[in-house]
């Protein structure tokens, strides 16, 4: 092996090696991302769990009312019709 096969040699490693270290740090950096994520995943979970209880809430309340108004019109016509019974003379 020469002088020169050598150096390029050693430079060829020294260039493996910066470029193994850097992937290492970006490996790194990268793993802190995810967890990072992970976190905030779930905490994004436990939101949306929550919303969804509202939204649950709200429906039933939703329910209620409709129920409510249709008992409304139900009693409403019901009077109607014996307002019109008692014009007409019916029982």
């Amino acid at each position: 092996m020469t002088d020169f096969e050598k150096e390029e040699f050693w430079k060829g490693l020294a260039r493996l090696y910066d470029a193994s270290v850097e992937q290492r740090r970006n490996i790194s950096e990268l793993g802190v991302k995810l967890t990072e994520l992970g976190g905030k995943l779930t905490e994004l979970t436990g939101v949306v769990t929550e919303l969804t209880g509202v939204v649950n809430q709200l429906a039933g309340v939703a329910q209620s009312h409709e129920k409510r108004l249709d008992r409304t019109e139900v009693t409403v016509e019901a009077i109607l019709e014996d307002l019109r019974r008692h014009r007409e003379g019916r029982a």
